[in-house]
């Protein structure tokens, strides 16, 4: 034990509570008269004992000078076995006594000393600058005046927060947190003024939170009390209940985590829980697809062993087998010191002593009997991965698993959206409606008797207002022609050099015949390369005259494989050179139709904030969608125009700024891809019913059947008495029947003209005939793309 003074907030500076107090052993001496005029016969003779001791000594009505501690060792060494267990030891107990609500401490255990200066010393060291700090000094300011309110008002208020002392141990470099039990019971309290009124009632409003403690302190402020006495101080090191407390804490918040599962977090707590910085650990959740493991290697790459592999040039397939072997027999690896021992999976202990591990295992954890993932953990330090460590994790066992099956139904979860979302009709907007349909039906199929199976209910929103769009890729059909042709002149010219070859090393004489076709082909398509029209015809020859060909001439003669192969390389779709032209501009195609996708993608979350509406999209050589929004898509969210509206609004302004990012993509590109933008504006409400033959939804009745077809065909309209197409690059085509129809979209374009995000170009545009449609007008307006 030790007699010491020592402030144990010394780093803490003007940020520790300040009160006057001093040091006294009256509280405790009033204690022990207590307990005997209450005929404690039990304990009688002890405290009898105890109070003599006291009293033998002058002066134990007065507090303490600091210049007189050593005069009362005796007295403190009675107090700690008095005070204590007697069976604990107190070299390995924190235990000290100190001033009353202050950290100014003046005897303990040698233990306690220890601690508290390897503490101060990490105070100065880190700068008081973390959030343990923080709530440390907030939990001791909770402390005191909770024990202002306990002894001057008689309000007792719920068990706080323990108070929790975060430390960094000087041999592992690891964070240790210890709880801090503040002993009050011979602590006496005196106020310098009148105490202030403190209602009951209204003690809602002095919650002890950071804003209300304040207001506190504003009405009892700390110089106006001075305290008498000791406090007892025990601390206890709760590392591993901390550990646990941060994996339980990450378990809350990945529950619906969508990002990488890493786990810093937790893995910082493992090490804690270990008590060693020199061991790593990977948290590795185990995903399935259809009931079989996933090939996620980014998260199996995470993984030591793993990582291993891929240097010593696995591919990712022998990983990935490698991972399956672990599913289908999940046993713990364990190999304690991989420089002596003989393990039984040798190949892997290969690949780890290759990175200088020495000490290494892997895992397995189950929820509810299945696997579902494993840890792994290992050390460049030869025996820490050891029974002792694995026991220290065995207390997380639980909480681990828990948050890998979290991180598994995350996951499905995630899947499940994707395919509600990308793969099916069924949007958030309408889902409703089909559980609805779904438990009527199932209630009618109970009450049912016999074969009288009942028919599931039509599903149909009436009255919604349709938009349409549509993105398309210019002139597309006529790039994919010339492409090909582009193609078929450099795989005719590479089979026209084969056969010259072939014919030198071999003088066959048919060969001269299949020279001469090649290159009646080759002149053919120079000469008629705008109106090619015998694609089907050059395809038959390539594929059921020139292949068997081939092929057969070196059959018998495998040395002219070498010359042959140039030609079949060459009309490899992968890579060959007969496929470059199509391949650069499909590639071309793919990034605008995927930027325009993503596009509305986006476009359909955002448009759902104000009114729920069903977004749906098609792929073609472009994107195209219907959205429909209605009272009866949403009959708990009273419908208004104004909703209609915004949505016509967005829909002009995200067509402008689609066509001036496809623009700017432009000089991305190795094919200059342009697209184009088009509106049909129907303003009166349709009927639309769910296909359950088709999972999709359609329009019904003769009337709006009408409206699919017509925005089915104008696509390709031209303008009337011309050969030009209505849809242009760089501008917004608006289709429309009456003139009521489009003032509404006329006022958003001047708009958005003021906006400078459209030019102030807007034509009016009479159109073609269709096949049973007529007078269908048009609106033209440029997009600014600068």
């Amino acid at each position: 034990m030790q007699q010491k003074i020592i402030n144990i907030l010394e780093g803490y500076g003007s940020a520790v509570l300040h009160a006057d107090s001093g040091f006294s052993f009256k509280p405790f001496i009033d204690y022990l008269k207590l307990r005997l005029q209450k005929n404690d016969f039990v304990k009688e003779e002890l405290l009898v004992y105890i109070l003599n001791k006291f009293e033998a000594f002058d002066g134990m009505d007065e507090e303490v000078n600091e210049d007189k501690y050593d005069k009362y060792k005796e007295l403190f060494d009675l107090l700690f076995v008095v005070l204590t267990n007697l069976t604990e030891n107190e070299k390995q107990i924190f235990w000290g006594l100190g001033l009353p609500m202050t950290p100014i401490m003046i005897y303990g255990s040698d233990g306690f000393y220890n601690l508290m200066e390897e503490a101060n010393a990490y105070d100065i060291e880190s700068g008081i600058g973390d959030k343990s700090h923080e709530q440390f000094m907030q939990t001791r300011l909770e402390f005191f005046y909770a024990f202002i309110l306990d002894r001057l008002y008689s309000i007792q208020l719920p068990k706080k927060r323990n108070i929790i002392r975060t430390i960094k141990d000087i041999h592992s470099g690891l964070s240790r947190h210890y709880s801090i039990n503040l002993n009050t019971d011979f602590v006496t309290v005196n106020t310098k003024r009148e105490l202030p009124p403190f209602d009951i009632e209204n003690l809602h409003k002095y919650a002890l939170t950071n804003n209300t403690l304040i207001e506190i302190q504003k009405l009892l402020p700390i110089d106006m009390f001075s305290f008498s006495g000791f406090t007892i101080m025990t601390v206890t090191d709760v590392t591993d209940q901390y550990a646990l407390e941060t994996i339980r804490d990450n378990i809350v918040k990945n529950e619906t985590n969508t990002g990488s599962y890493n786990f810093p977090d937790i893995v910082q707590a493992l090490k804690e829980l270990t008590g060693s910085n020199d061991i790593e650990f990977n948290i590795l959740p185990l995903f399935k697809v259809n009931g079989k493991l996933a090939e996620d290697m980014e998260t199996y790459n995470r993984s030591i062993l793993f990582s291993a592999a891929q240097k010593n040039r696995l591919t990712d397939s022998a990983c990935f087998s490698m991972m399956n072997k672990f599913v289908s027999l999940p046993e713990l690896f364990y190999f304690s010191d991989l420089d002596t021992e003989i393990p039984l999976h040798r190949e892997e202990a290969k690949l780890l002593k290759a990175e200088d591990i020495k000490s290494y295992t892997l895992i397995p954890f189950f929820y509810n009997n299945k696997l579902v993932g494993a840890i792994e953990s290992f050390s460049k330090v030869k025996g820490l991965i050891n029974d002792r460590m694995l026991g220290q994790m065995e207390i997380a066992r639980e909480l681990l698993a828990q948050l890998m099956y979290n991180a598994i139904s995350s996951i499905e979860f995630q899947i499940e959206k994707v395919i509600k979302e990308r793969y099916t009709k069924l949007q958030p907007a309408v889902q409703w409606k089909f559980v609805e349909a779904g438990w009527h039906y199932l209630q009618s199929r109970r009450e049912a008797s016999g074969l009288n199976i009942p028919e599931a209910a039509e599903i149909d929103f009436r009255e919604v207002y349709p938009l349409y769009g549509a993105v398309d890729i210019r002139n597309s059909t006529v790039m994919r022609n010339m492409a090909m042709l582009n193609d078929n002149v450099i795989q005719l010219n590479i089979l026209l050099k084969v056969l010259h070859d072939l014919k030198t090393e071999t003088g066959f004489g048919l060969i001269d015949e299949k020279i001469f076709a090649t290159t009646d082909w080759i002149n053919l398509i120079e000469v008629d390369n705008q109106e090619f029209n015998q694609q089907v015809k050059l395809n038959d020859f390539l594929v059921n005259t020139i292949n068997p060909f081939l092929e057969k001439f070196t059959y018998s003669r495998p040395e002219l494989n070498i010359i042959v192969q140039e030609y079949f390389d060459a009309i490899d779709e992968n890579n060959g050179a007969a496929h470059k032209n199509r391949r650069s501009l499909e590639n071309s195609m793919s990034r605008v139709i995927s930027f325009v996708n993503n596009y509305f993608e986006q476009m359909k979350g955002e448009i759902q904030e104000a009114y729920p509406c069903y977004f749906e999209k098609f792929r073609s050589d472009g994107v195209e969608y219907d959205i429909y929004i209605g009272q009866s898509i949403s009959p708990d969210i009273i419908y208004n125009d104004i909703y209609l509206k915004n949505l016509r609004l967005k829909q002009l302004t995200s067509m402008a700024t689609i066509a001036k990012n496809t623009n700017a993509l432009m000089q991305q590109l190795t094919n200059p891809v342009e697209t184009t933008q088009l509106i049909f504006i129907h303003s009166q409400p349709i009927d639309i019913l769910f296909r359950s033959d088709e999972k999709r939804f359609d329009v019904e009745g003769a009337y709006n059947i009408r409206y699919h077809i017509i925005k089915k065909r104008i696509d390709k309209v031209l303008l009337k008495g011309t050969n030009e197409r209505l849809t242009q690059p760089g501008k917004i085509a608006l289709v429309y029947f009456n003139e009521t129809d489009v003032n509404e979209y006329i006022s958003y374009i001047k708009y958005l003209q003021a906006e400078n995000i459209l030019n102030d170009d807007l034509e009016k545009l009479e159109l073609e005939e269709l096949n049973d449609v007529s007078g269908i007008k048009a609106l033209r307006v440029g997009v600014n793309l600068g």
